[in-house]
């Protein structure tokens, strides 16, 4: 069910559709449409999460989850109705401009290819490119965190040179190792668990991304930046 569905400007003369849709009993969705990653649309969310951080701003707020392109608000239909709290959501994300986070910056220290990259050779089929220059191209960006989701700490990056973009394998892992370093379409990440995976692994990473006992338990956060360097080269 969608409650709002405003037409926002997110940048320039683009506009993008807004949607305010329920999930579940407790919860909003705003969901912004708008196709390919807007950088400029990602901080305007991240600003609009934080504005909801102040209790005053959102009554009956339980919790919110960033996504990329989109905010999940859960919150408590006995302080607020949904059609009220919609509202509020509404008026708060059109009052919202982009906020760049000042976020922290790692550098991840990786092997491509090998056994635990075993996509590496796949992907520079794919793209037309040499197994040496996808690690070039892979490793010469710095990433941003737009969100995390999937699994705990998971980090969704934006930043992959177009040129290595390539769709998702039509049959998933049923399981891949922590620290594996994939990509798919537009995004990369790291795996800060085992678990299935859909995305192409290039490599691997000593990587400790989340840690139950630690507060936080995620080692990145939306708006961090981080960089792969290469340690060795097709092990």
């Amino acid at each position: 069910m969608i409650l709002f569905e405003p037409t926002l400007a997110t940048s320039k003369a683009v506009d993008t559709a807004v949607r305010i849709s329920l999930a579940g009993t407790n919860g909003l969705l705003l969901d912004v449409s708008c196709g390919p990653y807007d950088k400029a649309l990602q901080q305007r969310l991240w600003a609009l999460n934080n504005t909801l951080c102040n209790p005053q701003s959102f009554p009956g707020l339980v919790e919110t989850v960033p996504g990329v392109n989109n905010l999940l608000v859960i919150y408590d239909p006995r302080k607020i109705p949904p059609d009220a709290a919609a509202q509020v959501l509404s008026d708060l994300w059109i009052s919202s401009s982009p906020t760049p986070i000042n976020g922290k910056h790692f550098v991840i220290d990786m092997i491509y290819g090998g056994e635990h990259g075993m996509d590496l050779d796949y992907v520079a089929e794919q793209t037309g490119l040499t197994p040496r220059d996808v690690i070039a191209l892979h490793s010469s960006v710095t990433y941003t965190v737009a969100a995390l989701g999937s699994m705990p700490g998971f980090p969704y990056l934006v930043g992959l040179p177009p040129a290595l973009e390539v769709p998702r394998r039509q049959v998933p892992r049923t399981l891949i190792p922590k620290g594996s370093v994939v990509i798919a379409g537009e995004q990369a990440s790291v795996f800060p668990c085992p678990g299935p995976c859909g995305w192409h692994v290039i490599g691997h990473a000593d990587f400790d991304g989340f840690d139950s006992l630690a507060m936080p338990p995620a080692l990145l956060s939306p708006g961090d930046t981080l960089v792969f360097r290469p340690k060795a080269q097709l092990k």
